[in-house]
């Protein structure tokens, strides 16, 4: 207002020294559109005080500064001649807030990619096909192999960095063994629970029985977790083989500890630059979102639906309960409420539902454990990579499942000694396959080849994974959270204002 003022000083100065000082100035305060507006009116010839023809060393200002003032911020002061008066009037505009739509621009890719695919429909086949597969589907694999390239390299450094930072082995092997230890009792829980949700609605489970075990197939299984290429294991994104090189490059620098100084120093500068070169590629999440729930939309029909409901539903139903069973712990275990939880990790889940890679959540999950639920970033950083390796709902669930779904269908029954195997290899396969699209396939078939069950079930299996794919990332990001917190708390790497 002090810049108005000083306008409107000028102003009428100009004007005692153009009309004289007998003059009668008249002033209305008013409201212009919800905004506060002053008029200032003066009856005789036109004569505009904010601009000097004649340059005038006593004025206070000159015009290029008079020009400067007239508009600044939302203020304006403007001169107007109009039925025999001079007006001077002098507004701010009303302050305009930004709309802001919740998720922001996640919610707007969703909306757009819900009303494409509606639209999509009203196209010619040969249309279709042209969108899906020469453009949509291409394009979509490029992005994800992006983000998954990125945050391959992305974990190797976190976990290297995290354990560096971690000072002394004994804290380390604390940490780790605690880490793995719960992650592990919560892998045989889930099974035993989703065996016990699927006996309810495929029957299969004899107590007596015998089985043979194919200790090649489940040998071969374990040694692939071990990198015998690390190039090999970049490329092709095996998240367990980056994690155990990390490891192993991690404890190697903390064990040397001072005789090599820069290299601890290389790995945390390193780590800087991948999360930033990482913030610039998950600029294009929203693409990727848009491009994932459109052809989901587009290409899924709603008898493949029929095929696979009684998958489905057990699958759900299981997933409901655990998430269920995790948001009760964490509040018992964390005193954090279940709303406020799912309130500040609520962009996580977004993008877990709308990509259904537990990869590409992975740098908003670090984000929001530092920023939103205030754990110790060293710790976050070696326990979410960890985590995604080594612990996956949606994997063990779905195994779990597709076993008795497949031995019902073919009409035949689990043993015990089965029930093991299953539970054994569920683990096992959630270790070693990566964490990418299309992955469980191959968990299928080991599945299935060990147990001499039909592999045609592979087809009817991937149809319903591709339904629940993204909304058991949910679940497993939601569980790898619960857990976070929980194990923060518990080993006191809570953040304290």
């Amino acid at each position: 207002m002090l810049k108005i003022c000083l306008v409107v000083e000028e102003a009428l100065l100009s004007w005692q020294e153009r009309f004289g000082e007998e003059h009668e100035f008249k002033i209305y305060m008013r409201k212009w559109f919800s905004a506060p507006k002053v008029v200032i009116r003066l009856a005789d010839e036109p004569f505009n005080p904010l601009k000097n023809d004649i340059a005038d060393d006593e004025s206070i200002f000159s015009n290029d500064v008079m020009n400067n003032l007239l508009h600044y911020d939302e203020a304006k002061t403007i001169y107007r001649y109009e039925n025999g008066y001079n007006e001077l009037i002098s507004f701010s505009t009303k302050e305009r807030k930004p709309i802001k739509i919740p998720g922001g621009s996640i919610m707007i890719s969703i909306l757009l990619a819900v009303i494409c695919s509606f639209m999509f429909g009203f196209l010619s086949q040969e249309i279709q096909n042209i969108l899906i597969n020469e453009i949509v589907s291409p394009l979509l694999s490029s992005l994800m192999n992006l983000i998954i390239t990125i945050t391959v390299f992305m974990m190797f450094f976190s976990i290297v960095s995290s354990i560096c930072a971690i000072e002394g082995g004994t804290t380390l092997s604390n940490i780790g063994f605690t880490v793995i230890g719960r992650l592990f009792l919560l892998s045989l829980m889930i099974i035993a629970f989703t065996m016990a949700i699927s006996e309810i609605f495929f029957p299969v489970i004899a107590v007596s029985g015998e089985s043979s075990i194919e200790i090649g197939k489940i040998i071969e299984l374990l040694l692939s977790i071990i990198p015998t290429n690390i190039i090999a294991a970049f490329s092709e994104a095996n998240i367990l083989q980056v994690t155990i090189l990390a490891s192993l490059t991690g404890i190697c620098i903390t064990i040397i500890g001072n005789q090599i100084p820069n290299a601890k120093n290389f790995f945390i500068e390193m780590n800087k630059l991948i999360f930033k070169i990482m913030e610039l590629v998950l600029k294009v999440i929203p693409l990727i979102i848009f491009l994932c729930i459109f052809k989901t939309l587009s290409t899924t029909s709603f008898s493949d639906f029929l095929i696979v409901w009684k998958i489905l539903v057990v699958n759900y139903i299981t997933a409901a309960i655990v998430a269920i069973f995790m948001l009760i712990r964490l509040q018992i275990k964390s005193k954090m409420s279940i709303s406020q939880f799912l309130k500040k990790m609520y962009p996580v889940f977004i993008i877990a539902l709308t990509t259904g890679s537990s990869i590409a959540v992975l740098p908003k999950t670090l984000e929001a454990a530092k920023n939103e639920l205030h754990i110790e970033e060293k710790f976050s950083m070696f326990c979410v990579p960890l985590a995604v390796a080594l612990f996956s709902p949606h994997f063990m669930i779905v195994i779990v499942v597709a076993t008795f779904y497949a031995t019902a269908v073919s009409g035949g029954t689990l043993s015990l000694m089965q029930l093991l195997i299953v539970a054994f290899l569920a683990i096992q396969i959630v270790i070693a396959l990566p964490k990418i699209a299309g992955a469980m396939a191959i968990g299928y078939g080991i599945l299935l080849a060990q147990l001499d069950l039909p592999l045609e079930f592979i087809g009817t299996l991937m149809i319903a994974d591709v339904m629940i794919d993204n909304a058991f990332t949910v679940l497993t990001s939601l569980t790898h959270n619960c857990e976070l917190v929980s194990v923060a708390h518990k080993l006191n790497f809570i953040k304290t204002n």
